[in-house]
């Protein structure tokens, strides 16, 4: 085969040469061929040797650009199993390890550059390998176990925490292996030895078994000719695996990886490098496959007809092409043809031999060859379906594996509608091997069917172009209106269009597009928001059933992923709008410098000259600006402003501002504010309570009483949740507007010029507002019920301690809901007058839950119901006021004075009921 003349280097006589004479001389000098392999073949070969016949993958941390390695007698025969562990060569060089009895194959000696992009790299990969590694080098541990430590090793490993993708890999790795069967060595001429040694019987039950235990559809199809062509002593023979959808047969065709000489069969042929094939058949030369059209030649009309075609002369069959005979110099006299059956009679495939030996039956194949034919092929029908199962099982797991990659991507970026689509088609591109994906996004704003936004990715091995974001045109202006045609006819019914070259306009297919798949995108509502498609499967195949109930999937994931980045984006939008309303609402809500300056040219009044000390302060007796100067008068007198070194400025500002944000309501507005503070000043300086709280606390309570209705909208807590009001989206159901009032006095302090705290540290600043949300809340009514019998217990058993912080908070608690009811043990004029204030906002209320929810209101909101409103205080008084400070008067005798102004306004209301009934009895008489 090889000349050597001395002058010339080896000279290949290529007429000499075919592939069974090249696998012949390989096969009787193995030396030579492991040598070259250890010398030639790179990693990648390697795995996709393993994972056709069923072993492990080989993680490839490495460049596939490897230095020569060390050989060792490394065989399938010798049980070679593949791990995912890795080792450190003996130079501390990082190594992958094939193990195989003893023997270990390096190749991760490399050259690099010592660049610090290089070593951040191999550092990140050594730290990965340390952590995939889950075995000491040379134990063998199950693959199992070795996972599931993996898993946890990468989890308490912090330095260089994985990515969620890499641990969301890990997480939905296979856990099933194919079993690993030895692969036998057997050529065609040893096994044709081995059919005269051991006779025909015994040769037929050892190919059986050949095939037995052979899950890998290409590797089983090579054995299943093989043994073939030695059983029935023939020339050659083909199979092929039908494919395609089970009804109608315009989208099935016959396909082999294994084609041996000939297949009888006008189509697209596997055939030498060296040799004309199909233009449009890149991809299936790239695959090693060879395709047949349904129902063409011998081999299409065995399948179609499921008949068996015995051809004593070949030629002469109208049905039988002798192009590749003609390309290959090759002649073919007999042929039998016969159709592989599943157990449920359908035809799964079609095997075929071709020149029977002449020295036998003269090179004919007789009705005893059929019936062995037959018989063989049965074993072969459950082979390639057990081989099938386990493909389609795989190409499952696969699909749902790339689905759940799919929602990783689509939910770990929700920030970029453009980022979000782009990887949409990437992974549809990935998922459905299809040249080019496009997203059209439908334009709400508009009456008519039409795009807002234009996403195109073609594959970089067919265009040089990456995407497009916009409205340009892309190559021909007929295939952008016709694709645009199909999307808007999608979006408009919502059907899904499956279109290949034989349905296409005209001039399109000239263009490059032979076949489209288009499906709408929907969001949760149902409704369509976009059309998704792809274009010209890799294989040059029409898109199929399979591929629409994929993309179907996807479209559905993609339609969550997109509904939900255009709702962050519209919540970007309106927390822009309200960081906008809020700066509008600031600047206008805030003390001006004008009002400032006119406050602080104000004297501060003594507290004694306003009876501010006293629990029976007038609460009507003092106008805006006298309230204001007041509340300064008590800043001082507790301390607060030189205790704290609030500014005196700030401190104005900040009390203005709290005065302009309380809303004109008739009762709890800026007045009611300040006298809730005057009691709470009364109760610490008057009743010698200040000493039992700290001075923050006494700070954040004080603010608190201030604060604690700021925004009052004049309507109660369960007025907004009845309304489903956006206070009760913000903050929940339970106090809602007593979070609101927090929260608001929190955006008041968040203002430089308004911080009171500003001074303070961050451990104090921490403590006074827990203190002023935890006054706040506790004006909640609800709250007050929830908490009132455990202090009337503590206090009618004396075993309080106001040291301990829980039964102090507690206090605080009561203090405040004692100031906030305090109108109800002023003087009779002013809880009169405070009722009447009360009585008018909950009307208002009452009129909106009956004309705007129409729903009934409560007795004391009905406005035609006001004239009970004595009943109503006195019960009001009798059931919630009085109880507390009848304790609180225990408590504290100073405090006394609050539960005999409680009980004398009982007696002017029950006057009130007397003479209201006199006067109804004598209307009646």
């Amino acid at each position: 085969m090889w000349k050597n003349d001395g002058k010339n280097s080896m000279v290949n006589d290529m007429t000499q040469i075919t592939l069974s004479v090249v696998e012949d001389w390989l096969d009787s000098h193995p030396d030579y061929c492991q040598d070259y392999f250890l010398r030639k073949i790179e990693l990648d070969f390697i795995n996709k040797w393993l994972v056709s016949h069923g072993f492990l993958n080989i993680n490839d941390y490495i460049s596939s650009a490897t230095s020569p390695s060390s050989s060792g007698n490394v065989s399938p025969a010798n049980g070679l199993v593949a791990t995912p562990s890795t080792g450190t060569s003996p130079n501390n060089t990082p190594s992958i390890l094939v193990n195989g009895g003893n023997n270990s194959l390096s190749v991760s000696q490399m050259y690099r550059s010592n660049s610090k992009r290089c070593r951040r790299h191999d550092f990140a990969r050594a730290k990965t390998r340390s952590v995939l590694r889950t075995q000491e080098i040379g134990k063998d541990v199950p693959i199992c176990s070795s996972r599931r430590s993996s898993l946890k090793d990468m989890r308490k490993f912090t330095s260089l925490p994985p990515s969620p993708i890499s641990m969301l890999s890990l997480l939905i790795d296979s856990k099933v292996r194919l079993p690993r069967w030895p692969v036998p060595a057997h050529s065609a001429d040893a096994k044709r030895d081995l059919r005269r040694t051991q006779g025909e019987r015994d040769f037929f039950l050892t190919a059986v078994r050949d095939i037995a235990t052979d899950l890998d559809l290409k590797s089983l199809s090579h054995k299943i000719v093989d043994n073939l062509t030695v059983l029935l002593d023939c020339d050659a023979g083909s199979l092929f695996l039908v494919d395609g959808p089970p009804r109608g047969s315009m989208r099935r065709r016959l396909v082999s990886k294994v084609f041996d000489v000939h297949s009888g069969a006008r189509g697209r042929f596997l055939l030498p490098d060296n040799v004309p094939r199909d233009a449009g058949d890149s991809a299936a030369a790239a695959d090693n496959e060879v395709q047949i059209p349904w129902g063409v030649g011998i081999l299409g009309h065995v399948a179609s007809t499921g008949e068996t075609v015995n051809l004593d002369v070949a030629c002469e069959d109208p049905r039988f092409d002798d192009e590749v005979d003609r390309i290959m110099g090759y002649y073919t006299s007999s042929l039998l043809c016969m159709p592989v059956k599943n157990s449920y009679e359908d035809i799964i495939a079609v095997a075929q031999i071709n020149n029977k030996n002449p020295d036998k039956d003269d090179g004919h194949f007789t009705s005893m060859d059929e019936k062995l034919f037959e018989t063989y092929l049965q074993f072969v029908g459950i082979a390639i379906t057990n081989a099938q199962i386990v493909e389609d099982s795989r190409a499952e797991y696969d699909r749902n594996r790339n689905l759940l990659e799919v929602v990783h991507d689509l939910f770990e970026e929700q920030t970029s509608i453009d980022k979000v689509i782009m990887k949409i088609m990437q992974r549809a591109q990935r998922l459905l091997k299809c040249e080019r994906a496009a997203v059209l996004l439908v334009d709400e704003s508009c009456d008519s069917t039409r795009f807002s936004k234009l996403f195109d990715l073609n594959s970089p091995k067919h265009t040089k172009n990456s995407v497009k974001n916009s409205r340009q045109k892309v190559e021909g202006e007929n295939v952008s209106r016709y694709l645009e045609s199909l999307a808007e006819r999608v979006a408009c019914s919502g059907e899904v269009l499956n279109i290949n070259e034989h349905d296409c306009n005209e001039g399109i297919v000239d263009s490059g597009i032979n076949s489209l798949l288009a499906m709408p995108i929907r969001n949760k509502n149902d409704q369509i928001i976009g059309v998704a498609s792809i274009i010209n499967k890799l294989n040059s195949l029409p898109f199929d059933e399979y591929d629409e109930q994929l993309f179907e999937a996807f479209t559905i994931f993609c339609g969550l992923g997109i509904h939900n980045t255009l709702m962050y984006s519209e919540v970007e939008k309106a927390m822009a709008r309200q960081k906008v309303s809020i700066e509008v609402l600031s600047y206008h809500a805030t003390a001006s410098n004008k009002e400032v300056e006119r406050i602080l040219g104000m004297p501060v009044p003594a507290v004694d000259s306003l009876n501010l000390y006293s629990l029976a302060f007038d609460d009507f007796s003092l106008n805006d600006d006298e309230m204001l100067m007041a509340a300064v008068s008590m800043f001082l007198e507790l301390g607060l402003v030189k205790t704290f070194n609030i500014e005196k400025e700030t401190l104005y500002r900040f009390l203005i501002t709290v005065k302009r944000n309380y809303r004109d309501v008739p009762y709890h507005n800026w007045r009611h504010a300040f006298n809730v503070a005057q009691v709470m000043f009364a109760i610490m300086m008057g009743c010698d309570m200040k000493n039992t709280f700290s001075d923050l606390e006494v700070l954040g309570m004080f603010v608190g009483c201030l604060c604690h209705d700021l925004d009052h909208r004049g309507t109660n807590n369960s007025f907004q949740e009845k309304a489903r009001s956006a206070l009760v989206l913000l903050y929940g159901t339970t106090n809602t507007m007593e979070h609101h009032h927090f929260n608001h006095a929190v955006m008041i302090l968040s203002s430089e010029n308004l911080n009171i705290f500003s001074s303070l540290s961050a451990e104090s600043f921490s403590t006074v507002m827990k203190v002023l949300k935890h006054s706040i809340l506790a004006t909640d009514l609800c709250m007050y019920f929830q908490l009132r019998n455990k202090f009337f217990r503590l206090i009618e058993s004396k075993e309080y301690s106001w040291d301990e912080d829980s039964q102090r908070y507690l206090l605080m608690a009561m203090l405040m809901t004692s100031s906030d009811l305090a109108a109800s043990t002023k003087q009779w004029h002013v809880q009169q007058r405070a009722a009447r204030l009360v009585t008018d906002e909950f009307i208002e209320q009452g009129d909106k839950e009956r004309f705007e929810l129409k729903i009934q209101p409560q007795a004391l909101m009905d406005r035609e119901r006001q004239h009970e409103l004595p009943q109503l205080q006195i019960r009001w008084i009798a059931d919630i006021c009085l109880p507390l400070y009848q304790s609180l008067g225990q408590m504290n005798p100073k405090l006394n004075v609050m539960k005999e102004g409680a009980l004398s306004n009982m007696q002017q209301w029950s006057k009130l009921v007397d003479e209201n009934y006199k006067n109804a009895n004598h209307e009646q008489k």
